[in-house]
C-alpha cells in the first residue's frame, strides 16, 4: 500500500526527474538545445555533464520508486535502465556550426542582435514596474477593502514572477546569440558578462560592425575594407 503522504514529494520528483534523465541519456542533444548550439563542448565536459545527469536522474528514479512502495531490488531496475541507455550514447566533441558567410545572413543576424538587446532591456522595465506596484501596495494597501487587497496582491505577484520569467528567457537568448562570423556565443557562455560586450569573445568580431552592411560582411569573410 502506497503511503499517501509520499505522493506529493514523489510527484514533485517526477516533474524534475525527466530533465536530468534527458541530460544523462542524450547529453549532446540536451547541451545543444540548452545553449542553442552556440557553445563548444569537449568530450570531457560532456562526460562530466552525463555523470551529473546520471547521479541525479538515476538517483531520483530509484528514490521515487522506493517512495512508491517498491522493494529496493525492484527500484534498481528503472535506475539501471537509465544507466544502460546513457552509456549507449556516442560521446564526441560538440562544435557550433559556422554561419554561411553571405550578406543577407549577416544583416539578419545583426537585426536579431538589436531585437534581443531591446527585448532584454524592456523585460527589466517590466520587473521594475511590478516591483514598484508591490511597494505601493505594501504602503497604501491598508486603505483598500480586503477583497481589493487580495486581488491586487495576486496581480502584483503574478506580474513580478512573470517579469522574472521573461527576464530569464530573454537573458538565455541573449547569452546564446551566435556570432555571425564564428557561430559561437558572442558574449561567451562561461564569462557571464552582464553588459554589452564590444567584440565577440571568441573571434574578436567588433560590435561596431553592427548595421554596417558591406563592412560587416567583409569582416565575416576575414576581409576588412
Amino acid at each position: 500500500m502506497i503511503d499517501p503522504s509520499k505522493w506529493r514529494p514523489a510527484i514533485a520528483a517526477l516533474v524534475v526527474c525527466p530533465a536530468w534523465i534527458w541530460l544523462a541519456v542524450r547529453t549532446k542533444d540536451c547541451l545543444r538545445i540548452v545553449t542553442r548550439n552556440s557553445i563548444a563542448f569537449t568530450k570531457r565536459t560532456i562526460w562530466l555533464a552525463k555523470i551529473l545527469g546520471l547521479i541525479v536522474g538515476a538517483g531520483v528514479t530509484f528514490g521515487v520508486a522506493s517512495d512508491l512502495g517498491m522493494p529496493w531490488f525492484l527500484a534498481l531496475i528503472p535506475a539501471g535502465i537509465v544507466v544502460v541507455l546513457a552509456t549507449t550514447e556516442n560521446v564526441e566533441e560538440v562544435l557550433p556550426p559556422k554561419p554561411m558567410q553571405h550578406l543577407s545572413g549577416y544583416q539578419s543576424s545583426w537585426l536579431e542582435y538589436r531585437r534581443l538587446r531591446q527585448a532584454y532591456k524592456r523585460s527589466w522595465l517590466g520587473f521594475v514596474a511590478a516591483f514598484s506596484l508591490i511597494i505601493l501596495l505594501s504602503s497604501f494597501g491598508d486603505k483598500l477593502p480586503e477583497a481589493a487587497q487580495t486581488a491586487f496582491t495576486v496581480v502584483c505577484l503574478a506580474a513580478l514572477f512573470g517579469s522574472i520569467a521573461v527576464i530569464t528567457f530573454n537573458q538565455w537568448k541573449w547569452f546564446t546569440w551566435p556570432c555571425p562570423r564564428c557561430g559561437r556565443s558572442f558574449r561567451g557562455w562561461w564569462s557571464a558578462r552582464f553588459g554589452f560586450p564590444k567584440a565577440c569573445v571568441h573571434c574578436g568580431l567588433p560590435r561596431e560592425d553592427e548595421g554596417k552592411s558591406l563592412g560587416g560582411f567583409q569582416a565575416g569573410s576575414n576581409r576588412r575594407s
